[in-house]
């Protein structure tokens, strides 16, 4: 039977129709997840409070733009404050009639206690028995305290004591004493006074500090009239304290204000030769005595 054309193109349309056919059946691909959004970038929270390091940073900085004739515009005020002053290192005791005003001493109290001290410097006073311009006089009238606390070691952002002094090596010392000196040049060494050769107390640097500021019309509550703040140890049993191996911490915490140049910070310096020196203005808020190696909380104070 002849094959007509009919007959042919019903196969042939199916063949080709098959690959189509196959496609279809087929499920479909899933779609392409979408790319994962970027994470937020951690959020860097800057701690405002400036410690011991950081307002030496900020004292230095603007003592040397003082030296240097430079301007600062560093923005301290508002900021707050805890600072550490470690005093009473390895035991040390202070002379009971040691008065240095603004620094926190350790003394023996003669019924053998001791004695946590700071008797805050009566800055409002210095400033004005220096002789400064009327304009600057004028300035001081908006408070009516300017109390002092001086950093000993001002060179050191550590705000516990230090270690010990490490001892100078034998040929330097040698080199340096009296009896080295008469076998180099065979002459005699001055004779020395009695008061000359014992130990000498040495009174901390002080060329960087915290002046506590309280206006003129604020409120008087908590007021100490320049009062020394003190915390007293006593023994027992009739046995004297032993200072606290670690020494003890004087804190002073508050907020930086400004003075009446609108900076936080005030540097004044004799001459180009010595060191600049500068305080920053502070509004007080809490005093505390610690023991200096625990931390442990001795006596605080509270004056507003």
């Amino acid at each position: 039977m002849p094959i007509t054309t009919t007959r042919l193109i019903a196969p042939v349309a199916v063949l080709a129709a098959l690959p189509l056919l196959v496609w279809c059946q087929k499920p479909p691909e899933p779609a392409p997840s979408p790319a994962p959004a970027p994470s937020p970038a951690p959020t860097v929270v800057i701690d405002s409070t400036l410690n011991r390091a950081a307002l030496l940073a900020a004292l230095s900085e603007a003592g040397s733009a003082l030296a240097d004739g430079r301007d600062r515009n560093a923005a301290l005020s508002g900021r707050t404050v805890s600072v550490r002053l470690p005093f009473g290192c390895g035991g040390s005791v202070s002379p009971h009639d040691a008065t240095v005003s603004g620094l926190p001493r350790l003394i023996r109290s003669h019924d053998g206690g001791l004695t946590l001290t700071v008797t805050p410097e009566d800055l409002k006073a210095r400033i004005a028995a220096s002789g400064v311009a009327p304009a600057a006089a004028a300035a001081l009238d908006q408070w009516d305290a300017i109390e002092g606390f001086w950093i000993a070691r001002p060179w050191s952002g550590l705000d516990a004591c230090p270690a010990p002094a490490v001892v100078a090596p034998d040929d330097v010392a040698t080199a340096a004493s009296p009896e080295a000196k008469v076998e180099q040049d065979g002459s005699e060494p001055a004779k020395t006074t009695e008061a000359s050769s014992s130990t000498v107390s040495t009174v901390p640097e002080r060329t960087a500090g915290l002046a506590a500021v309280t206006e003129a019309d604020s409120s008087r509550l908590g007021r100490r009239q320049g009062q020394a703040y003190a915390h007293v140890i006593r023994g027992e049993r009739g046995i004297a304290p032993a200072p606290a191996p670690g020494g003890y911490a004087l804190r002073l915490e508050g907020r930086l204000t400004t003075f009446a140049d609108g900076k936080a910070v005030k540097c004044a310096q004799r001459n180009a030769e010595s060191r600049p020196v500068c305080v920053a203005a502070l509004r007080l808020d809490r005093l505390a005595f610690e023991d200096g190696a625990t931390g442990a909380l001795l006596s605080e104070w509270r004056p507003r």
